[in-house]
């Protein structure tokens, strides 16, 4: 009864022990596989775009603060000029624009920086404004105030003291 040979009458596999994949578990590993890759392919490509704009954006920032403190310290010239190319990289230029502001002792300062390339990942731009007090109305009223203080100072007699 218990018996379970040839002799039982029972037909049993030539080998109930697989000896390698079939074909379709290849292919379906492979699928798997080259899927992945195209994920990390994509996640790899994704973010070198985002570290290069992210230099690109900071290099912009850095050039256009730059260009804002000489146009405010009076290195380059406080008129408007536009898509001046800066001079280590000619990809990267500058626009300047100056308008009066509400006040008349104020100048409103807007520069924008701009790096054009051949394809979009490098196309970046960057802008920024500043008020400043208009040297023009500074000058002017130092040279009176130097005028009145010499006019104050002169026309009395050596050792006599300015009318008071």
């Amino acid at each position: 009864m218990g018996s379970s040979g040839p002799a039982s009458g029972r037909r049993t596999a030539p080998s109930s022990l697989r000896q390698g994949m079939t074909l379709l578990e290849v292919v379906l590993a492979l699928a798997i596989f080259f899927g992945a890759m195209a994920a990390l392919a994509q996640l790899t490509w994704n973010g070198t775009r985002a570290a290069l704009q992210a230099r690109f954006k900071a290099q912009a920032v850095i050039r256009c603060e730059t260009k804002l403190a000489e146009l405010v310290s009076g290195v380059e010239p406080l008129q408007s000029q536009a898509n001046i190319p800066f001079p280590d990289d000619s990809a990267w230029t500058w626009s300047a624009m100056i308008s009066p502001g509400s006040f008349p002792e104020l100048v409103l300062i807007d520069v924008r920086v701009q790096r054009s390339a051949s394809n979009s990942l490098g196309n970046t731009e960057f802008a920024i404004s500043r008020w400043m007090r208009d040297p023009a109305v500074l000058t002017e009223a130092a040279t009176l105030a130097a005028e009145a203080a010499a006019d104050g100072m002169g026309g009395g007699a050596p050792g006599e003291s300015p009318p008071q």
